[in-house]
């Protein structure tokens, strides 16, 4: 990978990282208190992120970039976070967390291939965004099941 590929890979995730800001930064609008104080966190968690990896992509002299406006997911991916109801949007959050831990395990396994002492830090760097993504999947997979248990059928309890 040579310094324009990086750079490219780097906004790339620049963008999703916006993508998980945007999921996260209506925390006030939900009802339940451990979601708005969970999800105000996980707000502040990728605001981090964007402040880590823009000042990785300042310090290898370039300005940070944001490929694409507005629906992220949904223009690079082509789906849609258009989920209504907690039960739903936790769902949704849970698979783009766990997408986002193995992204980075993908992007950190492509720099530790190269023998450059600059792609080994931001390697550092991204384990540590690639586990706060993996911690933000188990939070998100423990309240499914605390606030959602299934009977073993996959039926909501109760039913």
């Amino acid at each position: 990978m040579d310094n324009k590929q990086l750079i490219g890979e780097l906004n790339k995730i620049l963008t999703l990282e916006h993508g998980h800001l945007g999921m996260y930064q209506n925390y006030a609008t939900y009802q339940h208190k451990e979601l708005r104080r969970t999800f105000r966190r996980f707000m502040e968690i990728e605001m981090e992120h964007i402040d880590k990896i823009q000042d990785i992509i300042k310090n290898i002299g370039t300005k940070p970039s944001i490929l694409v406006e507005g629906d992220i997911f949904g223009k690079m991916f082509g789906i849609s976070l258009k989920a209504t109801g907690d039960r739903n949007v936790i769902k949704v959050y849970d698979i783009i967390e766990q997408k986002s831990h193995q992204g980075y395990s993908d992007f950190i396994s492509s720099l530790e291939r190269e023998n450059r002492e600059m792609y080994q830090f931001i390697a550092e760097i991204a384990a540590s965004i690639k586990l706060e993504a993996y911690l933000q999947h188990l939070w998100l997979a423990d309240y499914m099941k605390r606030a959602y248990p299934e009977k073993e059928n996959g039926q909501p309890a109760g039913s």
